[in-house]
């Protein structure tokens, strides 16, 4: 099969036929290859054939013909058929197209020059991008390849040239060029790039400037009314250590009854952490506490950039914008902490969880400078992913659990081999997994702690459903280790 063809163009809204066409256009493909792209021959059939003809199927049917049929009148029609007529006149040249309709080319010898300069030498660019650089209409610039016969592999002079001219000037000209291309087209990207990160900072700059006010706005009436943390009601020594880990809480997170099995957004959240510092304040007046230990992030906030996405990029479910989530939950922080400072000393630190790596450590470095002339509030910066609490015989760490897996077991002694020598009871208090699990290796008990937050779409889908939302805080002799667990249920 030739492919050769009586192609009628037919007007469909007119209704009219506009005439007959004789094309074998695989012939008239296979000469557009040498100097065109795939695309850029089948634009060329299209226009010609006067409907849509794909990359993929003009590839397909050259190979198939290249591979197959050899027909020597075949390849001299389609030549005669695409192959202008040339006529020089001193410094010009006149190209004729064989389509009567459209009109001749004129071209001086020196725009030829820079033709065959620009298309022949590397990196070798597209005849759209010469006859754009060279103001020349792309058609005209088409009828000029084929005119002169020129293609990428041709060298870049015209034959008046190198008859003329020493062949070493004609390379070192075209060595020179080449070289200019390329700084010229690393200039491009470079500037592009840069353009992309101009782009970039200014989305962010202005996002942060926006997230800024939104705080201030909404901080305003807080700051107003704050008088700071009461001082502690009364200094006790050797005392317990009160520990509120308060982990995956998710404010910000939305779940919705009918998909989920229950509703879940950040009034929830709100109220859910509120309770528990409410119980856990009402049980710690009762006793003789010396210190709370209070350890923040660890996934309190549900995300962690201006697109609603998890530090990594996931999308989240969420009915509050970054500016009011990060307003809310601060506010929330600084109002517990008051709460447990009028109690004891509180000390705080964080532990970046993979939902709020960096809103959490905003958080508390909002926190370090909000208590800062404050002495009983002692809010610890240091950014690394696990942290270490000693008291008395007591050793703590901690880490969201998401990354260590089963080399968390070889992590304490090696990070803090001092506290671990000094401590007998130790233990890993890890989040991420919202249900309370313990194991016990080579003298550290591991502690997966249980989460206040709701279940949400894509934690229904997988089956991550049944963990019961309940807060468990610890309280710690200096010398004998954990005495008791409170465990406040979320009804």
């Amino acid at each position: 099969m030739y492919y050769s063809m009586a192609y009628v163009r037919f007007n469909s809204k007119k209704g009219e036929v506009k005439g007959v066409v004789n094309m074998d256009w695989v012939a008239k493909a296979i000469k557009l290859k040498n100097d065109m792209t795939w695309d850029e021959v089948a634009a060329e059939i299209s226009e010609i054939m006067g409907e849509r003809y794909g990359s993929d199927k003009v590839r397909k049917a050259c190979r198939k013909r290249v591979a197959k049929i050899e027909d020597p009148e075949i390849e001299r029609e389609a030549e005669e058929e695409i192959i202008p007529l040339l006529q020089e006149d001193n410094d010009s040249y006149t190209i004729t197209p064989r389509n009567k309709e459209k009109d001749p080319v004129f071209i001086t010898k020196n725009k030829l020059r820079d033709v065959k300069k620009m298309y022949c030498n590397k990196p070798y660019p597209t005849m759209n991008e010469c006859a754009r650089e060279l103001d020349i209409p792309r058609e005209d610039f088409y009828l000029i390849l084929k005119a002169f016969k020129i293609t990428h592999s041709d060298v870049p002079f015209i034959d008046e040239d190198l008859v003329e001219r020493e062949i070493e000037d004609l390379a070192f000209e075209s060595l020179e060029y080449q070289k200019q291309q390329f700084v010229k087209k690393f200039d491009e990207l470079e500037v592009k790039e840069l353009r992309k990160e101009i782009a970039k900072y200014r989305k962010e700059d202005y996002f942060i400037d926006k997230a800024r006010e939104a705080v201030e706005e909404h901080m305003k009436d807080f700051n107003k009314s704050y008088k700071g943390p009461p001082p502690a009601k009364k200094v006790v020594e050797d005392g317990y250590m009160l520990e509120v880990p308060i982990v995956d809480l998710h404010l910000g997170k939305l779940a919705w009854l009918p998909e989920t099995g229950e509703n879940y957004d950040y009034k929830i959240a709100r109220q859910r952490y509120n309770h528990v510092i409410d119980d856990v304040y009402d049980r710690a007046n009762e006793r003789p506490i010396e210190k709370i230990l209070f350890p923040i992030s660890n996934d309190f906030f549900h995300f962690d950039t201006v697109e609603t996405t998890t530090t990594a990029g996931t999308p989240q479910d969420s009915d509050m914008r970054w500016p009011k989530l990060y307003s809310i939950g601060v506010e929330m922080l600084i109002t517990s902490l008051d709460k447990f400072a009028s109690i004891a000393p509180v000390e705080v630190l964080v532990v970046p969880g993979n939902h709020d790596r960096m809103t959490g450590y905003y958080a508390i470095l909002h926190l370090s400078a909000w208590y800062r002339n404050v002495d009983n509030v002692n809010v610890h910066v240091d950014p690394k992913t696990r942290k270490y609490f000693e008291h008395g015989n007591v050793l703590i760490g901690y880490s969201h659990g998401d990354k260590e897996k089963g080399r968390i077991w070889d992590c304490m002694q090696v990070e803090s081999p001092k506290a671990w020598a000094r401590t007998k009871y130790r233990e890993w208090h890890l989040a991420h997994e919202h249900a309370e699990t313990s194991k016990e290796k080579g003298g550290i008990l591991l502690r997966r702690l249980s989460s206040l937050t709701g279940t949400d779409a894509w934690h229904f889908e997988m089956g991550y459903v049944g963990a019961l939302a309940r807060q468990q805080c610890f309280l710690w002799n200096k010398e004998k280790g954990l005495h008791e667990i409170w465990v406040t249920p979320i009804t």
